[in-house]
């Protein structure tokens, strides 16, 4: 018997809406992997039963849910009917950290990729909003004043300068025609929606404070390996059009950590809004 198993009890119960069912119908295997008493036992069955446990219950997966829906808006309505099945597969696998948005999103995208991976997902749409929200949020969080600061203290390259992409840059792919896309997820028509195929290379940016969106040419492939790492040798001269875009900065200059060195292998972003209405090509 100890105070922290209980207690841990009564949080996966709060977590689990479907543990509290099996509970109150009297299935007591649930309280099998916690060391209680028969007294800490009779009060977890009877803490189920009182009305205001729904109401606990609907308070933590609110918490859980909301940034998920604020920062993965679209990747959630792709998934449909599948949404409710793998958000309570996701809660009931205990994968959690210390309930900041950051961690939250990085568990669930984490869970997500492996069930897409495992062909479980069943829309194609999916993989691609997941990583074009992922990157745009990153976007959005990072130290944007501190980062244009060093960027402005570096000289321009020259045209066979090896390079960097601009830290407030990313680079998303996707595998349908993404206006199409994301103009069907802000409507939240993806399911009644046909979209076309089409292999397209973007390049996001918060560089000049609004979000731009670059298409980039089919040659561009060209400076990235088989992994979507870029090559060693990218430069002003193999990319033309981030160097005119001045999103390309001395890979010398700045430190690994600020520098994106990969293009997600499927693209897709989050929130109202948030399609390619606005943005430069």
């Amino acid at each position: 018997m100890s105070v922290a198993s209980f207690q841990q009890a009564l949080c996966d119960l709060i977590a689990s809406p479907r543990l509290c069912r099996a509970l109150r119908a009297g299935d007591e295997g649930v309280l099998a992997n916690y060391e209680l008493s028969a007294r800490e036992r009779t009060r977890l069955c009877d803490v189920v039963r009182q009305r205001g446990m729904s109401t606990n219950c609907s308070l933590y997966r609110a918490n859980r849910v909301t940034p998920l829906y604020m920062i993965l808006t679209y990747t959630l309505r792709s998934l449909g009917d599948q949404l409710r099945s793998l958000l309570d597969e996701f809660w009931d696998a205990k994968i959690y950290q210390d309930g900041q948005f950051s961690g939250e999103v990085e568990q669930f995208a984490a869970f997500l990729r492996k069930r897409i991976a495992e062909g479980i997902v069943s829309s194609p749409f999916t993989a691609e909003l997941l990583e074009y929200e992922l990157a745009l949020n990153a976007l959005k969080c990072a130290p944007r004043k501190q980062l244009l600061r060093e960027v402005e203290a570096l000289s321009a390259p020259g045209l066979d300068t090896p390079c960097r992409i601009h830290p407030l840059a990313r680079l998303v792919w996707f595998h349908h025609d993404p206006a199409a896309l994301l103009d069907a997820a802000a409507r939240d028509g993806i399911a009644s929606t046909t979209i076309p195929r089409q292999e397209t290379l973007l390049v996001l940016s918060l560089a000049a404070g609004s979000l731009s969106v670059i298409q980039l040419p089919d040659d561009f492939r060209r400076v990235l390996d088989d992994d979507g790492h870029f090559l060693e040798s990218l430069t002003p001269r193999l990319a033309p059009a981030l160097a005119d875009a001045g999103l390309l900065v001395d890979r010398r200059a700045l430190g690994h950590d600020h520098v994106p060195e990969k293009a997600p292998a499927l693209a897709g972003y989050a929130g109202e809004g948030a399609g390619l209405r606005g943005s430069t090509t």
